[in-house]
């Protein structure tokens, strides 16, 4: 039952980075930064992360899964907004290129996978119980 529990908790760590990383693109979802240009090469507009989950060995345990975060390609487009103290002479800024319906729907599996990881938590529980009631 070692192997389950392992599972469940790598997959519950899993799913709050994911949650994590949905939360800070939402919560940056109206910055904005200047454009990046030859004199300047960095904005300073927020890049937003994506949470990428591998499945992992945890050493004798067997096997979890695991989650890094990583900034999105692309992670900012160009708006027009002149009255942006950010704006270039042209009056275009740069913001995060981040969808809110796809960062909610992010959060929405992510709470899917931790019920379902938990789920799991609760019946290796109960099989425990029911293993050491057989034998006691």
């Amino acid at each position: 039952m070692v192997d389950s529990t392992a599972i469940s908790a790598s997959g519950l760590r899993a799913q709050s980075v994911r949650l994590s990383t949905s939360a800070s693109n939402i919560a940056n979802l109206t910055t904005s930064g200047r454009i990046p240009d030859a004199d300047n090469p960095n904005s300073s507009v927020y890049n937003p992360k994506d949470a990428v989950l591998d499945t992992v060995s945890i050493g004798a345990q067997g096997a979890g899964v695991r989650a890094s975060v990583v900034g999105r390609e692309n992670g900012t487009s160009i708006a027009y907004d002149p009255q942006s103290s950010f704006s270039n002479q042209d009056g275009f800024i740069a913001v995060p290129n981040i969808s809110l319906e796809r960062e909610i729907v992010d959060v929405k599996i992510a709470e899917i996978a931790y019920k379902a990881n938990v789920q799991a938590l609760k019946v290796a529980d109960e099989l425990n119980r029911e293993l050491l009631d057989t034998l006691a």
